[in-house]
């Protein structure tokens, strides 16, 4: 298991580096163009290979943390003590990972239905905000109860999220091509939640010894993705006024 988990988590190393590279591609490039879309694509493919990855390893350990992790570092004082920090590390892991893929299969799910939001009302569409949703509670109870502060910070911007996509999918009206700005404020929350477990992970050696510094390099993500996500979508928020409404006849939706 633990070679099965190491090759997991080492793919995952690769395809987020990949991912962290191509997201500006699409995010610096016209919308629409030809370098937007064929860039967005592998962008698109290699976040959700990551994030998926990233749900199957933290999954691991938090079922069987002793067997992927047998050897238990001296400093810390009992099993039980490093049992639930690895499974508080994980969980952590677990909800940024569901947050980039809900993110990412959003962002391409409202492009692709646009305004016949009937096609995501089901439970092959819903079950991941969902998961998402009890993953985040989880995580914020254990942020709050042994003070975790990273997890405190995220955790309610996960639940936001999965609050978000479900209001979104259930509003009855929804303005004529509002749908591209719900794409580019979930595109850029999946490279916000690709930057974070970065620096909370791979990036974390870079500041050791720097508890501020750490923090900074955590948040820091959010501070600049946040408002040029905003800017973005006032960008190429819809000129028109005007409203489609979920009666419209649905199309179906491709795979």
């Amino acid at each position: 298991m633990q070679t099965i988990h190491g090759f997991i988590v080492t793919l995952h190393i690769l395809t987020g580096a990949l991912s962290l590279l191509l997201f500006w591609v699409p995010s610096l490039t016209k919308k629409g163009g030809k370098a937007h879309k064929q860039f967005g694509g592998y962008y698109i493919k290699a976040m959700l290979f990551t994030s998926i990855s990233g749900v199957i390893s933290s999954t691991m350990v938090l079922f069987i943390p002793l067997v992927i992790y047998p050897t238990m570092p001296e400093h810390f004082e009992s099993v039980a003590y490093f049992t639930a920090y690895l499974r508080g590390q994980y969980i952590f892991l677990l909800m940024l990972s569901l947050l980039v893929w809900n993110n990412v299969r959003h962002s391409v799910a409202v492009l692709k239905v646009k305004q016949n939001l009937e096609q995501l009302r089901t439970i092959e569409y819903l079950w991941l905000p969902v998961l998402l949703f009890v993953v985040a509670s989880i995580a914020l109870y254990q942020g709050i109860t042994y003070g975790i502060t990273l997890t405190c910070i995220f955790a309610p911007i996960a639940l936001l999220n999965a609050i978000g996509i479900v209001r979104y999918v259930h509003q009855k009206d929804i303005v004529a091509g509002s749908w591209v700005t719900e794409h580019i404020g979930h595109i850029i929350g999946s490279g916000i939640g690709a930057y974070t477990a970065f620096f909370a992970f791979g990036g974390r050696a870079l500041f050791e010894g720097s508890p501020s510094l750490q923090l900074v390099s955590w948040v820091l993500p959010a501070l600049i993705g946040v408002p040029f996500s905003i800017w973005l979508s006032c960008k190429y928020k819809p000129k028109s006024s005007g409203r489609n409404t979920s009666s419209l006849k649905p199309k179906v939706m491709k795979s």
